[in-house]
């Protein structure tokens, strides 16, 4: 994974987590779409989510976080972990 994509997961994560107690409310179950530390929609799928970022972001880079009240491995869509957990 490149430099970039990495910086930007990681950007993409902070904010989610900041954000993740309100989302919760509104959109437990669906697919956030971040770039640049920004929620870019919500989808209900992952496939969703990574058809809308292709489709979107012509260079790839953006990341997707199931909105949930605990983390959930997504493989190739995340690689990143919540500093929060043990």
């Amino acid at each position: 994974m490149s430099h970039t994509k990495r910086q930007e997961i990681s950007q993409n994560l902070e904010r989610f987590l900041q954000a993740l107690p309100t989302l919760v409310l509104e959109h437990k179950g669906e697919y956030a779409l971040l770039r640049h530390g920004r929620i870019e929609g919500f989808f209900e799928s992952a496939l969703d989510a990574q058809i809308a970022g292709n489709q979107k972001f012509s260079d790839q880079i953006f990341s997707i976080q199931c909105v949930e009240d605990i983390a959930e491995e997504l493989g190739y869509f995340s690689y990143a972990v919540d500093p929060r957990l043990p």
